[in-house]
């Protein structure tokens, strides 16, 4: 039984709070399992005998290479400096495309929040339902669509899992702050 009447303003509230803390522990989750996978495929690569000096070269070339790559957020940032008409310095593009990253991350959990207070049965799952559903609908259709990304076709399997991992980690902690917050209200 619901103690408190639905309340848009509430889950505005409740949304912004949770949308941040949600995004940061995504981010949190993201450098842990990257940085997991980089340790696996060194472990496996020691397996096969490559010497631990190659593998550290190879890796510190991986990463350049991936810093110098612009994700999806980062893009999105150099646009919207474009359609400003201003550019983006290269030193600026990982701070915009975080501010990117958590602009869209609050926005969801407004749109989580508001709508858990509207239809209660969008919390199903703990609000993992809802960060899968983010996955499929941002990272599997739109990012790829307005050609942010690769297409799913292009992607690696193990990507496609991180990701949908992120999100559902997202979801989650985004309805545990939501829900805890709103028990206090």
């Amino acid at each position: 039984m619901r103690k408190n009447k639905p309340s848009i303003f509430r889950g505005v509230v409740t949304g912004i709070t949770a949308g941040i803390v949600a995004t940061l522990v995504m981010d949190q989750f993201q450098k842990l399992s990257t940085a997991g996978q980089r340790a696996i495929e060194r472990q496996q690569k020691l397996a096969v005998h490559e010497s631990p000096w190659q593998i550290a070269h190879e890796q510190a070339q991986k990463e350049q290479a991936e810093a110098e790559q612009e994700d999806s957020t980062e893009i999105v940032a150099r646009r919207i400096a474009e359609a400003a008409g201003t550019h983006l310095p290269r030193e600026d593009k990982k701070m915009a495309g975080r501010a990117v990253h958590y602009a869209f991350g609050t926005l969801m959990g407004v749109v989580y929040a508001v709508s858990a207070e509207v239809v209660p049965e969008i919390t199903t799952g703990a609000g993992t339902a809802f960060g899968t559903l983010l996955f499929l609908s941002a990272d599997e259709v739109a990012v790829p669509a307005f050609e942010l990304s690769p297409t799913p076709a292009d992607t690696h399997p193990f990507d496609h899992l991180q990701h949908w991992a992120s999100h559902v980690v997202y979801g989650g902690s985004l309805e545990m702050v939501r829900n805890l917050i709103t028990r206090l209200m």
